[in-house]
């Protein structure tokens, strides 16, 4: 399959789509040159095509489909110019020929789509990937594979089409408690037509894990071009064949007595950014901050313990934020139980430079430690309009400050948005831990609190160790985010489904998964996204349905079981999955078939969602938020509309 994008459209207004201001309160972010994003699929009757609406469009912008058979005229395929939504279904086009489509706009020539006789009907774009072939640990003859993992997208070469940056698992990596060697990960690039970019070799330095690398890819210097930046050591090989550090440096711990061995306790720890056009090593600092001493990093957020071994000293997060408003940095954490040091960065002018250090083991900031997530979130929680960063029970301002700690201590999940349409601003549902030595302390299972100044909004599960969690708005009976969690279906007291506005329970029941969500079909709620299965929670049975299962593809990660990645890639605002198949030879990316009833500019706009998109790969992957209540925007763009 090809696809031929010819016109870039920037989306260059500063006020909300259409216009439309208000009582929605979103992020605008315009910093990518994309193109429509045109993209089809066959579906029951014919072939679906949509395309990318940006907030600079009016909300009557015409368009028109064009379609060529077998290399004929062009016959324009709509009877009158499709102002609604933003995808249209050709039911007269034969594809058992070679079909190419055409979207105009007052006449000129936006994208193309082509599609070639023959080609399999299915509901997914497939772009081959390279597998790296087996290895042998480094220093021993242990083999291992690879099996595609982790995934983002960006402009890394300003052509206005998104390239996948993926993330190659080796089959043997390691969490930070357990000893011993794990295999190298590799860093690939590719476009959508299946054409590698680069390869990037972390080396055997880098120890492979969920909890260790987190590779962040946007445009941080402004030039159209994203970038991607990552820890590195000694080692590493850039995209171009290049070591950073010492090639013969082997800082692994080798004596297998040691409760370390295998750890890379010793050595330098270094950030790089690479080019995202070839995978160079553009500038390579040193990380920020080191991990000595190890005995440093202890509190009392998962269990209350601390170790001298290496573990808590290896757990990270990061993610990208507009700190001043205009530009983006990269930023890294270290540590989530106990201290917790977050690191912003820049790079301009080829130079990676320290923008800030937040260190929670400074005496002001005493009640930081131990409020670390295994993931983040960023957005303008204070509404200052600089982003800051939401490390879990508490947030760092835009100039490395404190803004607020919440005392509600580590959890794994984390979602933050417009989860109450009622209470100005965003706010952060989360779940904790409760074991071993932090059950005294009685933190709540679940909590809502406002992002602006930490207000706790409600509590529910003292002292209960929720190990998952999900706030999305799936039923349209209650106000805003709904919320659920696992292992507390079966408590009368606190379990079932919470409203997010008020923590009542709304519902016995809860939806069959708690994973990921994602817009799919036409309405303004979320549906569900677990394993390789989309589903939707059925408010009038207060049971979930199955709405598509995704047939030779894998989940990733075991029992976190998440998708490569699930984001608005192309097509209308509905969000697309990206899986691999079950052999890692290619990825598919399942985009909906489900006719819109509406047009919204691609959630890529909204600033708080881009980003999230750039750190749904961190540590134990979350799914995306935008700045929004997506009802509000569904009502205002149905007023105006009228």
């Amino acid at each position: 399959m090809q696809k031929i994008m010819v016109l870039f459209v920037c989306a260059i207004a500063l006020s909300g789509f259409f216009g439309i201001s208000g009582s929605v309160s979103a992020q605008p972010y315009q910093g990518e040159n994309l193109n429509r994003g045109l993209v089809g699929i066959p579906v029951d009757g014919g072939f679906r095509l949509s395309w990318r609406m940006f907030i600079s469009d009016r909300q009557d912008m015409p368009f028109d489909l064009y379609r060529s058979t077998d290399g004929g005229n062009a016959v324009k395929i709509n009877d009158v110019p499709i102002v609604k939504t933003s995808d249209f279904k050709d039911v007269g086009a034969d594809l058992t020929k070679d079909n190419v489509w055409t979207l105009k706009s007052a006449g000129k020539v936006l994208a193309t789509w082509s599609r070639k006789a023959g080609e399999p009907a299915v509901p997914y774009i497939s772009v081959p990937i390279q597998k790296p072939e087996p290895r042998k640990i480094f220093g021993t003859q242990q083999e291992y594979t690879y099996s595609a993992n982790d995934a983002t997208v960006a402009d890394l070469d300003g052509d206005g089409d998104y390239e996948i940056v993926l993330k190659w698992e080796p089959s043997i990596t390691k969490l930070p408690p357990a000893s011993g060697y794990a295999g190298a990960t590799y860093i690939d690039a590719y476009k959508m037509d299946g054409t590698r970019l680069w390869r990037i070799d972390l080396g055997h330095n880098i120890r492979s894990g969920p909890p260790t690398t987190q590779f962040l890819v946007f445009d941080y210097d402004g030039d159209g071009c994203a970038e991607l930046c990552c820890k590195t050591a000694d080692a590493t090989v850039d995209g171009v064949g290049t070591v950073i550090g010492n090639p013969e440096a082997d800082n692994r711990i080798a004596d297998v007595e040691d409760p370390t061995y295998g750890k890379v306790n010793l050595g330098p720890e270094f950030v790089t950014v690479f080019d995202g056009k070839t995978g160079k090593a553009l500038d390579t600092q040193e990380y920020i901050p080191l991990r000595y001493p190890l005995d440093s990093w202890g509190g009392w957020g998962g269990n209350g313990l601390t170790d001298n071994l290496g573990e808590r000293s290896d757990r990270f997060s990061a993610g990208v934020a507009f700190f001043d408003g205009k530009t983006p940095s990269p930023f890294f954490v270290r540590g989530w139980y106990g201290r917790i040091v977050v690191a912003a960065w820049t790079f301009k002018g080829g130079k990676l430079e320290p923008l800030w250090v937040f260190d929670s083991s400074e005496k002001r900031w005493a009640g930081y430690s131990g409020m670390g997530n295994h993931s983040v979130s960023v957005g303008d929680f204070d509404g200052d309009g600089f982003d800051e960063a939401c490390i879990g029970s508490m947030i760092v301002d835009h100039d490395g400050n404190g803004l607020f700690t919440t005392k509600l201590r580590h959890g794994d999940a984390l979602h933050a948005g417009d989860l109450v349409p009622s209470h100005p601003g965003l706010e952060v549902f989360g779940v904790h831990e409760n074991e071993d030595n932090t059950i005294q302390f009685g933190t709540p299972g679940f909590a809502v609190y406002a992002g602006k100044d930490g207000q706790i909004l409600w509590t529910a599960a003292p002292g209960e160790d929720i190990g998952r969690g999900v706030a999305a708005d799936i039923d349209p009976r209650f106000e805003g985010a709904e919320c659920w969690g696992t292992m507390v279906a079966d408590r009368a007291d606190w379990g079932g489904l919470r409203s997010c506005t008020t923590g009542e329970v709304v519902s016995r029941s809860i939806p069959s998964s708690t994973n990921f969500i994602i817009y799919w079909d036409a309405d303004p709620y979320s549906e569900l996204l677990n394993g390789v299965s989309i589903s939707k929670w059925n408010w009038n049975t207060e049971s979930t349905d199955v709405l598509m299962n995704g047939e030779g593809v894998r989940a990733n990660n075991g029992s976190k079981s998440n998708p490569c990645l699930s984001a608005d890639i192309f097509g209308d605002w509905r969000e697309e999955v990206i899986w691999s198949d079950t052999n890692s030879t290619e990825l598919r990316i399942y985009t909906t078939d489900i006719p819109a009833v509406n047009r919204m500019p691609t959630l890529m706009n909204d600033r708080m969602y881009r980003l999230a998109i750039a750190w749904q790969n961190v540590a134990y992957n979350q799914p995306p938020h935008q700045s929004f209540d997506m009802v509000a925007k569904f009502k205002e763009i149905e007023n105006s509309s009228r």
